[in-house]
């Protein structure tokens, strides 16, 4: 509770810094120059049409699916042993971990060369679950367990792992994700084709656990199958999202993780850019995950989030720009994602203590070139409609029901705006030095 009450506290305080504080120096200075009040209302209101026109063109480019991989020759070449490793907090995913592992050991294809399966998990105390996981490796010999004592974040244990393992091919995943049976020969293909990462595509298994976890599951369906795969299609560029994604070993072996950031996949994928390797995004290769279902749980993990990225913005942004291994369109893509995705919220949040002077100013409540204002409002309330539409329309099976396709077109201003104050906060926090990991509850 507490916890929840500081959120609050620095909601306020972002409010107060961002919306009051500049709505009164923004209404002050109207009185010298009274035309900045349009301009700056028609720049923001732009700036909203041009990042909607690119969500129109990034949905129409998974208009028609991408293959899921080169099938040729790659199809006549044997598959590679390949390694998973399940990462784990096992006072927090005791419920889940032992239905990922039975999932992979029974139920996926395996190579020629065979798998192994390593669980590493760090812990605070011993687990009256870790002696059934011991008995599991009696009757599965291929199963690794490994204490990475010591560790105190994902990061760690990923490394501790990478010693252990000795698959060609090193799938990463989180606690609670169910591969496909058949995961493993379309990424091995797209390897054969002269990529070191793929990214399988994630979706939302509780979507019926309530409201939050409803809207999540469409929102994963528009990021892994329209954002993600249309930068594979537009950029030839990816990313490694976190679990679900599979590696080249001599690759990740080399990059590793680094255990100071708050989101190490995309850490991790920028130093592997950064290093020449190739990544793309197959939404085809499925895992099925376990959203929050609170809202409070879902603020702290996309906080997370943002601030991680945030942190990757500052630290590997002009890396980017300067790096030989990237052309000019997939730096303007790592680009929009990092810098301006920092920038065009900040902005964002802008129009508000714009529209508060105009009124104030104006004394009346009405916006300045109706016609444009018009314009603007329709053509960015149907990006919504329009991925959603897409996605109903792409969906990997099993696909959700059109009523929380037609929900999540209902709550996207509002869940927008949430994710925008979301933004402003991890900002604040990043700012302030306030980089602690809060634990994601499992659904």
């Amino acid at each position: 509770m507490m916890r929840l009450l500081k959120e609050w506290f620095k909601v306020a305080e972002v409010l107060l810094v961002l919306l009051a504080v500049p709505a009164a120096f923004i209404y002050h200075i109207s009185f010298r120059w009274p035309g900045l009040l349009d301009v700056s209302y028609v720049a923001i209101v732009g700036m909203f049409i041009l990042q909607a026109a690119l969500s129109y063109g990034y949905t129409t480019s998974v208009l028609k699916r991408k293959p899921s991989g080169p099938f040729s020759p790659a199809e006549t070449q044997p598959l590679p042993k390949t390694t998973f490793i399940v990462t784990a907090y096992l006072p927090n995913e005791v419920p889940v971990i032992e239905a990922t592992l039975v999932n992979i050991l029974q139920n996926v294809l395996r190579p020629p060369a065979g798998i192994e399966v390593i669980l590493v998990y760090n812990t605070p105390h011993a687990e009256p679950l870790e002696g059934k996981l011991r008995e599991m490796t009696r009757q599965w010999p291929e199963l690794i367990l490994t204490n990475a004592d010591g560790s105190r974040s994902k990061s760690e244990n990923l490394n501790h792992a990478l010693e252990l393992a000795h698959g060609d091919m090193i799938v990463l995943l989180d606690a609670d994700h169910l591969v496909s049976s058949d995961c493993i020969a379309p990424a091995w293909r797209w390897m054969e084709a002269g990529y070191d990462v793929v990214q399988g595509g994630c979706k939302i298994r509780n979507t019926s656990g309530g409201i939050v976890p409803g809207i999540v599951g469409i929102e994963f369906e528009v990021m892994y199958g329209v954002h993600h795969p249309a930068r594979s299609v537009l950029f030839d560029t990816g990313l490694f999202g976190g679990s679900n994604g599979y590696w080249r070993a001599a690759a990740i072996k080399k990059i590793r993780f680094d255990a100071n950031m708050l989101t190490e996949d995309i850490d991790t994928t920028l130093r592997g850019i950064l290093a020449g390797l190739r990544f793309v995004h197959d939404e085809a290769i499925v895992s099925t995950e376990l959203a929050p279902v609170t809202l409070g749980g879902l603020w702290f993990q996309r906080k997370r989030w943002l601030q991680g990225w945030l942190q990757c913005a500052l630290k590997y942004q002009r890396a980017i720009w300067k790096t030989g291994h990237l052309n000019l369109t997939q730096k303007f893509s790592w680009t929009t994602q990092l810098a301006c995705g920092v920038v065009y919220d900040l902005v964002a949040f802008l129009f508000f203590p714009v529209v508060l002077a105009i009124w104030f100013h104006s004394g009346r409540v009405a916006l300045p070139a109706p016609a444009y204002s018009v314009f603007a409002f329709f053509f960015i309330l149907l990006t919504g409609p329009y991925q959603a539409a897409v996605m109903y329309r792409n969906a990997v099976p099993p696909r959700d029901s059109a009523w929380r396709y037609a929900l999540y077109i209902v709550v996207s201003w509002p869940y927008t705006l949430f994710k925008t104050v979301l933004h402003m906060v991890a900002i604040r926090d990043e700012l302030a030095g306030e980089r602690a990991w809060t634990v994601s509850k499992r659904g």
